[in-house]
């Protein structure tokens, strides 16, 4: 880790720093595809593509608000859900996306949902509220803007900007680096099975990498599992572009770990959806992992 990215406070713990993720401007956010898009492979066969473009998803980094305009316009469906799954605290100044960043960006991690989100609150009602505002600057992680921010100013969460502009909003609380939580896999498999056939989804984290990656795959394996192999779900997300879930680095002391426990779950959840998928996944994914590994 640089030390560029980290710093303390005066107890000595890491001090989160106040970042633009992305300026207000006309473009689509990093990383943004979709399972509609037609793919392409080099010197080698597609795989089964059953079942994808039906999906009706998108995945991306984090998104302006006028990013969002272009989004919108690329997707091109009446009916969209944004589904945010950063655990760290974020927002929106005057249609920038901005955010709290500490130690591998896991400020928030080990609080409650309720804990995160009053933090959150608080974070940008002081926003709102100072005369001046400082941003902080990590190199290939945020925004510089030439001078401190002043004079009045729209300080939005992002349920409040998204639902401003007529999408729906829903959030699953992930950190970053890392698989979900049991009880978040279980409340986004109720989430799925309460959808209706006329939504597009849209999947996004900060990077729009590894959290974005597995809930897209989640997504897939929940409506295509009995029709399409693991090794197809996983071979065309990366294709779209995706993350190829085995790329991890062993000297990363920080991420190799958590990136192994995450490629492991991958494959497991695989196998519950395989088991599950015909009664409409009655069994939740915590019921079933622990019938599974008492039986083991």
């Amino acid at each position: 880790m640089s030390t560029n990215e980290v710093q303390l406070n005066d107890e000595g713990k890491t001090k989160a720093r106040r970042l633009i993720d992305v300026n207000n401007i006309n473009k689509l956010p990093k990383r943004f595809r979709m399972t509609t898009t037609p793919l392409q492979a080099e010197g080698a066969d597609l795989p089964d593509l059953a079942g994808l473009a039906e999906l009706k998803a998108s995945g991306s980094g984090m998104f302006s608000q006028k990013g969002l305009h272009c989004m919108k316009e690329a997707i091109g469906y009446p009916s969209v859900t944004i589904v945010d799954l950063r655990q760290e605290s974020h927002g929106f100044v005057n249609g920038m996306a901005v955010s709290w960043y500490g130690l591998n960006n896991n400020t928030n991690k080990g609080l409650q949902d309720e804990e995160v989100l009053r933090e959150e609150r608080r974070l940008l009602d002081n926003l709102a509220a100072d005369l001046v505002i400082n941003f902080d600057h990590l190199e290939g992680k945020s925004v510089q803007l030439e001078g401190p921010l002043t004079g009045p100013r729209t300080v939005l969460t992002e349920e409040e900007m998204v639902t401003r502009e007529g999408l729906r909003y829903q959030r699953f609380f992930v950190s970053d680096h890392h698989r979900p939580l049991d009880r978040v896999v279980d409340q986004f498999i109720t989430f799925v099975k309460a959808l209706s056939d006329d939504v597009w989804l849209h999947f996004h984290c900060r990077g729009g990498v590894g959290r974005t990656t597995s809930f897209l795959l989640m997504y897939d394996m929940l409506r295509n599992v009995g029709k399409v192999s693991k090794d197809d779900i996983i071979r065309r997300h990366i294709l779209i572009g995706g993350k190829d879930m085995t790329d991890a680095d062993p000297n990363d002391v920080l991420k190799y770990a958590p990136a192994m426990e995450r490629l492991a779950y991958i494959h497991k959840f695989y196998e519950y959806c395989l088991h599950n998928y015909q009664d409409g996944y009655s069994t939740s994914w915590s019921e079933w992992q622990a019938n599974a590994d008492s039986a083991s």
